[in-house]
């Protein structure tokens, strides 16, 4: 779980912005005691406008974990993850994210810019006392970079000395893990670098360029899993029952046929592309005069929505998971959105769930009006066009004051400022 994060100079954002999970105590199903003391929200919701910096917000908290544990392209020296905020394209971005894995917490703060990583920083806390994992600082051009290593984790002289020949300059130091070459034994390292791999994940899931068929029929054949989606397609109220694999067949137009044969392109895939049939999903739906299919394809598009976010929520429920999705009330009921959430809370340990939505009634609701740290309001400042983020529990609201009813008066900001319904074209 994530306990503290910022960033500065990175897209819409410009000056130091922050976000903190840290809870006051076990307040509501909100809150998770992540180790023996220390409480954060499980849920963070992120309001604004559109293009008011939102969706940056979790860009910029996926960048972090990729820039940590992923090498950069070897064939050039460059990080290509560098995206300042325009108007300071030659000042360098900073991020720091302080979080726990297996239950340890983390201090991680970077320092990058087109070209190389100009500083790292990652302290740990093994038995609650904060020590030193590893520092590095840049020391030129094609100049090995000064990596210094924490008296904790034991690491050989000689092994020490392999990481900083693998550690190019446009590499964190994590990031070395994935290399074949670096054989070597790096517990470690190897130990933080593969719980960030299975527990961080991307913006909207790791795999959000794969089908949802394939992801259905991946769930087909996990017992666990198949029965979980399936009572989450019942209790949705979709009017679906069951569903299972199946094969269609494809229509393909002769004279996309014809083109797709004349096109060069290998044989393999041209056999792909005109395969006669189709791996597909059929839903089972119920009625009182008896039960009917419904292929995938004619599913509604709130379906398609909602099945595409169960994935996450199999993760979170039965595991220690961040998830990052953006604008999630899109193409959902209200009430099939806060339904969602709520399984979430009530269900899940040590997972952490991050969100954009415009759906301002999620306000509404006594949990979260209740416990306004889960909750930022985010707009642009109209003198620097950089993001702004404000905490709910920032504003000094009176308890009994509705954080829904004041963010639609325009007390709490973020809110598009319209101009007149009319419109003339004769000028």
């Amino acid at each position: 779980m994530i306990r503290d994060f910022w960033v500065k100079n990175y897209l819409s954002i410009r000056d130091k912005q922050e976000l903190s999970f840290i809870a006051k105590g076990p307040a509501s199903e909100l809150v998770s005691e992540i180790v023996e003391g220390v409480f954060l929200y499980k849920l963070g919701i992120l309001f604004g406008a559109n293009a008011s910096g939102k969706s940056n917000m979790l860009l910029a908290l996926n960048q972090v974990f990729h820039l940590l544990v992923t090498p950069q392209t070897e064939t050039n020296n460059e990080v290509d993850v560098y995206m300042p905020f325009m108007l300071s394209k030659n000042e360098s971005t900073e991020m720091y994210v302080s979080f726990y894995a297996n239950k340890i917490r983390y201090d991680y703060y970077v320092e990058y810019n087109g070209s190389y990583i100009l500083k790292e920083k990652l302290h740990y806390y093994p038995n609650n006392s904060k020590a030193l994992f590893y520092e590095r600082t840049f020391k030129g051009e094609d100049i090995q970079a000064d990596i210094k290593f924490g008296n904790k984790l034991d690491i050989q002289q000689k092994t020490q000395e392999r990481i900083r020949e693998n550690t190019l300059n446009n590499h964190s130091v994590l990031s070395v893990c994935r290399k074949n070459a670096l054989t070597i034994d790096i517990t470690p390292l190897k130990a933080l670098h593969s719980w960030i791999m299975d527990n961080y994940h991307e913006v909207d899931g790791d795999d959000s360029h794969k089908s949802l068929v394939d992801t259905l029929k991946s769930a087909y054949n996990n017992l666990t899993k198949y029965k979980f989606y399936n009572i989450m397609l019942q209790k949705a109220d979709l009017n679906i029952i069951d569903y299972k694999s199946i094969i269609e067949d494809r229509i393909i137009p002769n004279e996309l046929r014809e083109h797709i044969m004349n096109e060069n392109i290998p044989e393999a895939i041209k056999e792909t592309i005109l395969k006669p049939t189709l791996d597909s999903i059929s839903f089972l739906n119920t009625s009182q005069e008896g039960n009917f299919e419904i292929p995938f394809h004619l599913q509604s598009k709130g379906t398609i929505k909602y099945i595409s976010i169960l994935e996450a929520l199999y993760d979170m429920i039965t595991g220690s998971h961040v998830y990052y999705l953006d604008e999630l009330g899109e193409d959902l009921h209200y009430d099939l959105l806060f339904y969602y959430l709520n399984v979430f809370l009530y269900n899940s340990q040590n997972s952490q769930l991050i969100i954009t939505s415009q759906e301002t009634s999620l306000l509404s609701q006594d949990l979260i009006n209740e416990n306004r740290g889960v909750v930022w309001f985010v707009e642009k400042n109209k003198d620097t066009a950089s993001s702004e983020y404000t905490r709910g529990d920032d504003f000094g609201l009176h308890k009994n004051l509705s954080l829904y009813n004041s963010y639609r008066i325009g007390r709490l900001g973020a809110k598009p400022e319209l101009g007149s319904i009319f419109i003339n074209l004769e000028d």
